[in-house]
């Protein structure tokens, strides 16, 4: 049967200096051990662009639904980031999928952030049943930053998830808005047509803390997040937490002590890394 979800599927070759980064940063086994592709897909009749990654080896691997962070094309994932970010996991065993989201990087439509940027990224479990390495039957979701606010909204409308992570994950849109002069703009973007009571209701259905009675008790979530976050707040996770705890939902919470926002600039990603590997291999 011909693909249906996928149109355009192109492997990304490391060069010479991408090589150098990411031994750098992990070692030669993410590139040499593992394929990644740069894909097209179809989400609500739209071509949108992402990535896939997987073992070069053959077998049947659980999945990784991966959601991207920043807005626009910043943040985007592109050759390098796709090895460094999905490819440095894929090589522990798991096929892994991430969504650009509309828009993004020559993908149809306009960027809809915190609209149907969460159906794109849903999409992606049907890229992953087009991949024969996928094992559907263990599947796991993981965001970070604006990526970690779509982790929740996927874990209240989809229940399949075996396990979650989210680091440095945004949990609530009113907090942000305060943090943040940009956030705070791009809100009011969102919600300009909005009277009173239904932007509350919309920037209530975009915020964790306030959707996590929806969430699967049977999906665990690991919440990571550094003290020196100075793009979200730590103040986020600890809010999840606190909600999590009081709904009696399984979780646990590491303070990753003096990580910033940017893992892969502080060092704190091999940190994250070891709670990230033992909590898939605990659940997956």
């Amino acid at each position: 049967m011909p693909n249906t979800i996928i149109t355009e599927r192109q492997i990304v070759t490391a060069n010479a200096f991408q090589k150098s980064m990411i031994e750098k940063l992990y070692d030669k086994s993410v590139y040499e051990n593992t394929i990644v592709e740069n894909i097209t897909y179809l989400s609500g009749g739209l071509k949108i662009k992402g990535y896939v990654a997987f073992p070069k080896e053959a077998g049947n691997y659980p999945v990784l639904l991966w959601n991207r962070g920043g807005y626009k094309d910043s943040g985007a994932i592109e050759e390098l980031t796709s090895f460094l970010i999905l490819a440095s996991t894929a090589v522990w065993g798991y096929v892994v999928v991430a969504s650009q989201y509309r828009g993004n990087m020559g993908g149809d439509a306009s960027e809809d952030w915190g609209g149907k940027d969460v159906d794109d990224a849903l999409k992606m479990l049907g890229v992953a049943e087009e991949l024969p390495q996928a094992d559907m039957s263990r599947v796991a979701i993981e965001g970070a930053s604006r990526g970690g606010m779509t982790t929740y909204r996927a874990l209240a409308r989809e229940h399949r998830f075996k396990c979650a992570m989210i680091h440095a994950g945004i949990a609530d849109v009113f907090e942000l808005a305060k943090e943040d002069e940009r956030f705070a703009k791009l809100i009011d973007k969102i919600t300009t047509d909005l009277p009173p009571d239904e932007r509350t209701a919309k920037l209530s259905s975009l915020s964790g803390v306030y959707i996590a009675d929806k969430f699967n008790k049977e999906c665990p979530i690991l919440l990571m997040h550094g003290t020196n976050d100075k793009a979200v707040s730590i103040l986020h996770s600890e809010s999840m937490a606190k909600k999590l705890t009081r709904l009696e939902h399984p979780h646990e919470f590491k303070v990753i002590q003096d990580g910033g926002h940017i893992s892969l600039k502080d060092g704190s990603y091999k940190e994250i890394d070891v709670h990230r590997k033992a909590w898939l291999a605990k659940y997956l």
